[in-house]
């Protein structure tokens, strides 16, 4: 398979701060990659790198060119859409027009991909940015990225800053990326991991400490479900004591009539078992995966215990 991105000794440093350290590694063509790690861990430090819009040690190449010495043809192998959006003070026609110059493309294709992703120029063309939804100037910023087709497509956690309606238009538009453009995606979401992903990094420290698949991930995590229950509200303290002495406090919670408790898969039966033995009436019961915080969290804490 033809390679896409290739780091050799890719090191960057703020000062006296070590952000990424010596990362030797390749991404070939059509890979959907997630980059994980707690803040700090250099993930957006390394995409801005791969734009070769900060200087780094080391050598970086982009579909065979070298990002330091021919950033400007590198960059024009990119699709980029950041966390937080630009702040232009311009119309959305306006900003058509700046970033079909800019990218050299006629901005016929922009307003394509807008019109495909229900923000037609015709209508909207003449509001002012500051005048959309955040999810709206996402979504324009998706169409800029991908109007040009490229090869390699950068999302630093590009939803962190909207509501749940917007992230699923968002996430509903990012579907049309064509099957043959590497994604590398920055995010702390584990449905955005999960719907875009066939492979997940682990950064931490400026250092690549996993590669592999997210169920490999889990199963390294040993991070457990949670098993929701609900009760009625003069039994939820007997379900909530009944499950502390199954699993400890730590991994109990509740709330109102709701209780939960992390458990292994294996020991979620018996545990429901137990509260109808004590006469806990169960109306309804339920899990919940662990979050993505918690799965890298339970990486670390693993790794640590080797």
């Amino acid at each position: 398979m033809a390679v896409m991105i290739e780091a050799r000794g890719l090191g960057k440093r703020f000062g006296s701060r070590l952000v990424l350290d010596d990362l030797d590694f390749q991404v070939e063509r059509g890979v959907r990659l997630a980059l994980l790690g707690l803040n700090g861990a250099g993930k957006t430090t390394l995409l801005r790198c791969l734009m070769g819009v900060l200087s780094f040690e080391g050598a970086v190449q982009v579909g065979g060119v070298d990002v330091a010495a021919e950033g400007k043809s590198a960059r024009g192998l990119i699709g980029y859409v950041p966390q937080r959006p630009p702040l232009f003070s311009m119309t959305l026609e306006t900003m058509v027009e700046f970033f079909s110059e800019l990218r050299g493309i006629a901005s016929e294709r922009i307003a394509d991909r807008l019109e495909a992703l229900d923000l037609p120029l015709s209508e909207m063309g003449d509001l002012a940015l500051r005048e959309l939804s955040g999810g709206m100037v996402q979504k324009a910023l998706l169409a800029v990225a991908l109007a040009a087709d490229p090869p390699l497509l950068l999302l630093d956690e590009p939803t962190a800053n909207l509501d749940p309606r917007a992230r699923g238009e968002f996430m509903r538009a990012l579907r049309s990326v064509g099957s043959d453009t590497t994604v590398l995606l920055a995010s702390h979401r584990l449905d955005e991991v999960e719907m875009i992903a066939d492979r997940v990094w682990i950064l931490h420290e400026g250092r690549q400490v996993f590669d592999g698949t997210l169920d490999e991930l889990r199963a390294r995590a040993h991070a457990d479900a949670w098993l929701w229950v609900r009760t009625e509200p003069e039994r939820r303290d007997d379900a909530r004591r009944a499950f502390i002495e199954r699993a400890g406090e730590a991994a109990v919670v509740a709330n109102g009539t709701h209780v939960a408790v992390q458990l292994p898969a294996a020991g979620r039966a018996e545990a429901l078992s137990n509260l109808q033995v004590r006469g806990v009436p169960i109306d309804d019961f339920w899990v919940v995966g662990p979050s993505l915080e918690e799965i890298v969290q339970g990486f670390f804490d693993g790794e640590g215990e080797r």
